[in-house]
């Protein structure tokens, strides 16, 4: 492999190497670096953050004790994560911003936070994520809708039920669904933003606005492809 601090042949000085500049994330699986769509306190975003690969599975009690400990910590009053699930090399989060410097700063620190974490339970140095996290701005109340069953059913999808019998009536213990006031026929464990809760209080379309137009989720309702 040739140095990539060896000095270019003087032949190629003033032209351009293939595939200089940043990259983009084209065609090779990663978030490309395109400005992100506008920030507003009313609009909830989904958010994915994934793993580099060949990094320890994030499903069990240790590392989803650290997970959550990040997301209490990183709690403020303009940048909250209102709902999670941990899967076995990806976190999905729903979180509100209040613009966006609170959406920067806060998934920065967040990730940061993260890192310190896992880096410090695997004992070793180096990068945690593969990628800039992605995100989809919610909002409609259908979009809403459709992303809480995404967040919160999403072991469903992997297939990764909490018991080998199937699809369980409790809510995926590696999720937020404990605080969720929205199941068909179950109430929540813990209200989001009581005291012991990972989550914070959501806004007005998580918490009121998707009931009034749409049915309680199911808690063994497989998600699918988001609405629009």
């Amino acid at each position: 492999m040739q140095n990539e601090l060896a000095f270019p042949e003087p032949k190629r000085w003033g032209g351009r190497r293939a595939g200089a500049g940043r990259r983009k994330g084209k065609g090779d699986g990663r978030v490309a670096h395109a400005s992100r769509e506008p920030v507003s306190k009313h609009d909830p975003r989904l958010v994915t953050l994934k793993l580099a690969e060949g990094l320890p599975g994030l499903r069990n009690v240790r590392t989803a004790d650290a997970l959550t400990s990040c997301i209490r910590a990183a709690q403020k009053r303009s940048f909250r994560i209102v709902h999670y699930s941990i899967q076995s090399n990806h976190l999905h989060l729903i979180i509100e911003a209040h613009d966006r410097d609170a959406l920067s700063n806060g998934m920065k620190g967040f990730a940061c936070r993260i890192a310190r974490a896992l880096n410090k339970l695997w004992r070793r140095r180096g990068r945690v994520f593969s990628e800039r996290f992605h995100d989809r701005v919610l909002r409609s109340l259908n979009q809403v809708r459709s992303a809480l069953k995404y967040v919160l059913n999403n072991h469903l999808k992997h297939a990764e039920h909490p018991s080998k019998l199937g699809p369980s009536p409790i809510p995926d213990w590696y999720s937020s669904g404990r605080y969720f006031d929205g199941w068909l026929n179950r109430p929540p464990d813990l209200a989001a933003g009581a005291q012991g809760a990972v989550v914070a209080v959501p806004c007005w379309k998580i918490r009121h606005g998707w009931k009034r137009h749409y049915r309680a989720i199911a808690t063994d309702e497989a998600p699918r492809r988001l609405s629009t």
